[in-house]
C-alpha cells in the first residue's frame, strides 16, 4: 500500500487524534482543525470518486455524522465541537461510516462515563453501598440512589471516543 492510497485514513487519523489530544487538554475542540479537516475530506473525496461523487460523499458523510450527534447537543449531553468533529469524520467517510463511527463512539463514550463517574470519590461510596444492600434484600433508599449520581455531572471528552471509533472503522478492525 503506498501513502496515496492510505491518505484519507491517514488524514482522519490526524484529524481524530488532534482533537481528542485538543479535547483532554483543553475541553474544546478547535473550529479551525474542524475547517481543516473539512478541507482535507472534500479534497480526498474528490481524489479517490471524482469531483461530483466525492463531493456528494462529502456532504452526506458531513450532514450525517453532524445529525446524529446533534439531538445530543441540544440535549446538553456533549458540546458543538463534538457535533462539529463528528461531521468532519463523516466527510471523510461517506455517510454510512459516520453511522458506524457513530455507533461505536456511543458505546466507547458510554464506558468512558461509566469509568470516569466510578473514578470520583462520592460515586464510589454510593455506588458500594448500594451493592453491599442489594444482596441483602434490603430495600435502596433514595438517598443510596442520590449517593451514586452525588456531586456534579460527568464531562465526558467525547472527542476521545470518535477518536477510537474513527480509528477502528479507518484501519479495519472494525
Amino acid at each position: 500500500m503506498t501513502i496515496a492510497a492510505n491518505l484519507p485514513a491517514l488524514s482522519l487519523s490526524a484529524l481524530v487524534l488532534a482533537a481528542a489530544a485538543s479535547d483532554v487538554r483543553t475541553r474544546r475542540v478547535p473550529n479551525r482543525l474542524i475547517a481543516l479537516g473539512l478541507v482535507i475530506a472534500l479534497v480526498t473525496q474528490c481524489l479517490g470518486a471524482g469531483v461530483a461523487a466525492g463531493s456528494w460523499a462529502w456532504l452526506t458523510g458531513a450532514a450525517m455524522g453532524m445529525g446524529l450527534f446533534i439531538g445530543l447537543y441540544l440535549i446538553g449531553g456533549m458540546g458543538a465541537g463534538d457535533v462539529k468533529l463528528m461531521g468532519a469524520v463523516g466527510a471523510f467517510t461517506g455517510a454510512l461510516g459516520a453511522l458506524h463511527i457513530a455507533l461505536l463512539a456511543c458505546i466507547v463514550g458510554d464506558a468512558l462515563a461509566l469509568v470516569m463517574t466510578l473514578m470520583r470519590k462520592e460515586a464510589r461510596a454510593g455506588l458500594s453501598n448500594l451493592l453491599l444492600l442489594l444482596p441483602l434484600g434490603i430495600g435502596v433508599t433514595r438517598t443510596d440512589l442520590n449517593a451514586c449520581r452525588a456531586g456534579a455531572p460527568t464531562k465526558v471528552p467525547y472527542a476521545v471516543a470518535i477518536a477510537i471509533g474513527a480509528l477502528l472503522v479507518a484501519w479495519g478492525p472494525l
